[in-house]
């Protein structure tokens, strides 16, 4: 029987200029000290080193779908959509609602959807460059408060003019392009966006040097019609879970803005969270878009590895990194999932996957939504967070799931997670080091730091976490039913084994803690805080390493002191088995309609006169 071997790290905390010194330290004495060497035990990071490992590498975790996979993805009807389909229906929906003349909710507070802007565009009663127009005037607003929300590092009024007039003209013309004509959406600074630098959150990586062509799912996303707003602010090379950025700039939390966004995507969790745009695109290699998603009181989704194409994406963590969407409902997030996602004939790993499946749209509340479904909990596991009330309110939605809509919990291990978490952080810190090791001085000193350590590690060190990589893949191939490896794991870890065993999603925390504050010395140097990364982190690195898709929903918000009167969004997560997001977005669905109410941010910008 496996046991949890989770704990947590006793390095200090250190910013400003004591960060400063630890990484000149580090940098210059560091190794003849044995001072890294100790910080690297101390992480954790030397711990595959007693393991003897008979499994082979995995160097992409690409999984190659089964016949079932194959089959749910193309089993159309009542309760499966191609991308196609679903878009259709979404659309004619709307269409029928700007028919008779339909209004947003007049509610203090509504998170704006695509659908609001298209019924209203479609009316008639605005157009998207009046919209743009109210946009420009709410980025400029954005950063003229104190603090700024920081949360659109580059952007262009005259390209989203441009754009939205040619917006205008369509439909004028009464030819939108899609359900998201005119939308606003801000990218991440990880991904081309023609005529825009592609920093990755620095100021010197390709520094003029613009992109020459969109992403792949820029690309897409311009040609059913949004509105690309620009660049968002991320953590410097995404290197970071808390999105401080002395380089560029640090985005402020909507709810609570002195404490972090959560990172690396944070910008993008900004501009959803504080109702500036409805649509925002991250970039996953540790938790950078479920992270701030949940920080952020938004819907955030990791796709399975492949399932996105990586095209115009800069290469900083290739094997553990993959696109998704952020969006303030799951409306948008499926809709956005259904343009981006699918096969790209010049991104080899895109095309092993099987069709692009979604739900099809729920409708209004009503209970057995989920009627039979097997969510694995692993208690231990889920409870060890830092603030109580985030258990307490993820198990409060896992109630609702499975008392109103038919959910059953089944209680499972999962063996070596502190195995595969320092597999993971050897496999991400390795690939970015091997991307800025000639200018890493350039960075700040947070980044600096944990560069130096990892690089202080042996070559064998990040080979036996690419075995690693394969040992979690085949825990997680017995634990979601798959044959291949079962006699193996079963025997030697029972609790994987058996009916029980078998489970359809893994249901846990989005983080294992509350977003912490921004100390003044993380505005001008960054911070070191491993203990907070590793609780960030603890729930996200399994899908990352393994490729298995994940999605943080809101689940509640905190009550505690911690919050000064005033709730953090606390997001849960659910991990689904390699290419079934249309389970992971079905439930999250469910949650979205569960949950009813949502919180308003002390930092709203979303006002926008429709």
């Amino acid at each position: 029987m496996s046991s949890y071997n989770l704990k947590n790290p006793n390095t200090p905390i250190a910013s400003g200029r004591t960060l400063v010194f630890l990484t000149n330290t580090l940098e210059t004495l560091g190794s003849s000290t044995g001072l890294t060497s100790y910080l690297c035990e101390d992480a954790g990071l030397h711990s595959l080193r007693t393991i003897k490992y008979s499994e082979p590498p995995t160097a992409m975790p690409v999984f190659a779908p089964t016949q079932d996979m194959i089959s749910a993805a193309t089993a159309n009807g009542s309760s499966t959509l191609n991308a196609r389909g679903y878009l259709e229906i979404i659309q004619k929906q709307a269409d029928a609602e700007a028919t008779r003349g339909d209004r947003p909710s007049s509610a203090e507070h509504k998170f704006l959807t695509c659908r609001d802007f298209y019924v209203s565009y479609k009316s008639g009663r605005k157009t998207p460059t009046e919209v743009a127009e109210q946009l420009i005037e709410a980025i400029k607003t954005s950063d003229e408060i104190s603090p700024p929300l920081g949360a659109v590092w580059n952007w262009d009024k005259e390209a989203i003019l441009k754009q939205a007039r040619a917006s205008t003209l369509r439909y004028k013309e009464g030819n939108p392009l899609s359900i998201v004509d005119g939308v606003p959406v801000v990218i991440k600074d990880e991904i081309d966006v023609e005529g825009f630098e592609t920093g990755v959150g620095t100021k010197y990586i390709n520094k003029g040097n613009p992109a020459k062509e969109d992403a792949h799912l820029v690309a897409l996303l311009r040609a059913h019609g949004a509105i690309i707003v620009g660049k968002s602010t991320m953590h410097e090379i995404g290197l970071g879970v808390t999105n401080f950025n002395p380089s560029t700039t640090t985005p402020r939390n909507p709810y609570q803005p002195q404490h972090s966004t959560g990172g690396s995507s944070g910008g993008s969790g900004a501009a959803v969270g504080s109702g500036l745009c409805p649509i925002a695109i991250g970039c996953d290699g540790g938790g950078s878009v479920r992270i701030p998603s949940s920080y952020c009181g938004i819907y955030g989704l990791k796709p399975t590895h492949g399932r996105i194409s990586s095209r115009g994406e800069y290469p900083l963590a290739p094997t553990v990194a993959v696109s998704g969407p952020m969006c303030a409902t799951m409306e948008d997030l499926a809709i956005v999932y259904a343009i981006i996602a699918g096969q790209d004939e010049k991104d080899s790993y895109s095309c092993i996957q099987p069709s692009v499946a979604l739900p099809a749209p729920i409708g209004s509340r009503s209970g057995g939504q989920l009627q039979g479904l097997r969510i694995g909990i692993y208690r231990t596991w889920f409870e060890d967070v830092i603030h109580p009330e985030i258990s307490q309110v993820c198990y409060k939605m896992l109630e609702s799931l499975c008392k109103e809509h038919g959910a059953v919990l089944v209680d499972i291990e999962i063996p070596e997670l502190f195995e595969n978490s320092k597999a993971h952080n050897m496999t991400i810190v390795g690939e970015m080091l091997s991307v800025v090791s000639m200018d890493h001085y350039k960075l700040h000193h947070q980044t600096r730091l944990e560069l130096t350590m990892m690089s202080s590690l042996k070559m064998e060190d990040f080979f036996r976490a690419q075995q690693q990589r394969t040992r979690s893949i085949r825990f997680l191939e017995t634990l979601f039913g798959h044959k291949t490896h079962d006699e193996y794991h079963q025997a030697r870890y029972p609790c994987l084994g058996g009916k029980d065993g078998i489970v359809d999603v893994i249901v846990t925390p989005s983080t294992g803690n509350l977003p912490p504050k921004i100390n003044p010395g993380a505005l001008s140097h960054g911070e070191s805080n491993y203990l907070n990364t590793v609780k960030t982190m603890q729930y996200m690195m399994l899908a990352n390493h393994t490729g298995i898709p994940g999605i943080t929903a809101v689940a509640g918000y905190s009550k505690d002191e911690y919050a000064n009167q005033t709730g953090f969004p606390i997001g849960i997560q659910f991990m689904g088995q390699w290419w079934d997001e249309k389970r992971l977005i079905h439930i999250a669905n469910v949650c979205e309609q569960v949950l009813e109410e949502r919180q308003k941010p002390k930092i709203w910008v979303g006002d926008y006169k429709l």
